[in-house]
């Protein structure tokens, strides 16, 4: 049977066709006049990754460069790429891995910028008693991991450099949230995720220790954000302004940290000195710079020779360099 996010990518491909029989999408026109502010539907998850879209929000950025940002919340990035494709968003942000799949599918959409990432993106936990203290032991046991994710990219890439082969570990596909109680019940012996849920597993489960971060491996896992072929090509000027209204949030996240992960908590859930700890762990800025691209197109590769992509992406069509350059001179 096909992993989950591989048949929800055929879902994406069928949303996709629908949207365009249906005509959904940004409606044709000029770009928005002086004084006027310019729609832009943006999809993104309630979580510490997209601290810079929740603070430009919460701070007005997006508002001050003429923008009327209607946001649209979503569980994760697989579910930011469907929002595009269903034609209910115009630009989403998102984990590497969900986005290569998107762009790989051949659906009509641009990557223009990376806003963070880092090396310590994806951490890996483990149940007391699992006897899991290296990657060689990670053989035979049952790990917890969202499927689709870039923390299934980056776990599997970690396996490969580890010389563990992936088909020795058996993935349990599961939801962040539902990671502790399964650990606590011992339906699994280890999780991997991004913060907040290594922590939210070591806080709620007993026993439960650190095994790794998925590091030096040549990544620094970004954080992207895509915009639909459409509303790029008919709204540039708007592209141009999210990226500006993003670098703003980051600057902020820089000189008030305490100030930004309260913010961000507030939109989270989490509290502010967790998120405030994570946000300092990661790296952050409005980029698309070559150690990003070729971070982006390893991922892809591995996941084309695991059979996660039956093709990669044309490079040449989903990079696009312009918007951040754009973005950057003023």
């Amino acid at each position: 049977m096909s992993p989950p996010f591989v048949r929800r990518m055929s879902l994406l491909g069928l949303l996709f066709a629908a949207a365009l029989l249906a005509g959904i999408g940004p409606g044709l026109g000029r770009e928005a006049q002086a004084g006027q502010s310019t729609k832009l539907r943006l999809a993104y998850g309630a979580k510490i990754h997209y601290a810079p879209q929740i603070i430009a929000l919460k701070k007005g950025y997006f508002a001050a460069e003429g923008l009327d940002v209607e946001a649209k919340i979503v569980q994760a990035g697989i579910q930011a790429a469907e929002a595009m494709t269903s034609g209910s968003a115009d630009a989403a942000v998102m984990g590497d891995a969900p986005a290569i799949i998107a762009v790989a599918s051949g659906m009509p959409l641009k990557i223009v910028a990376s806003y963070g990432g880092g090396e310590k993106m994806h951490r890996l936990v483990a149940a007391a008693n699992s006897g899991i203290h290296k990657p060689a032991d990670l053989a035979g046991k049952r790990v917890a991991v969202q499927m689709g994710s870039s923390t299934h990219g980056a776990f599997l890439l970690f396996l490969s450099k580890n010389k563990v082969d992936a088909k020795d570990v058996k993935l349990v596909p599961l939801d962040p949230s539902d990671m502790p109680e399964a650990m606590t019940s011992g339906q699994i012996d280890a999780a991997v995720g991004s913060e907040p849920w290594p922590s939210n597993i070591e806080e709620r489960v007993k026993g439960s220790y650190d095994v790794a971060t998925l590091s030096r491996l040549g990544n620094n896992f970004p954080l992207v954000m895509l915009v639909t072929d459409r509303y790029a090509k008919e709204r540039p000027e708007a592209v141009v302004a999210t990226l500006r209204a993003t670098q703003k949030a980051v600057n902020f996240m820089r000189q008030h940290p305490d100030q930004a992960a309260a913010l961000i908590s507030e939109t989270t859930g989490v509290p502010a000195v967790k998120e405030q700890k994570v946000m300092q762990t990661l790296a952050w800025g409005v980029v698309l710079d070559n150690a990003t691209i070729n971070s982006l197109k390893q991922t892809a590769d591995f996941l084309y020779r695991q059979g996660k992509i039956s093709q990669l992406p044309d490079w040449s069509k989903v990079l696009d360099r312009s918007f951040v350059r754009r973005a950057q001179s003023r």
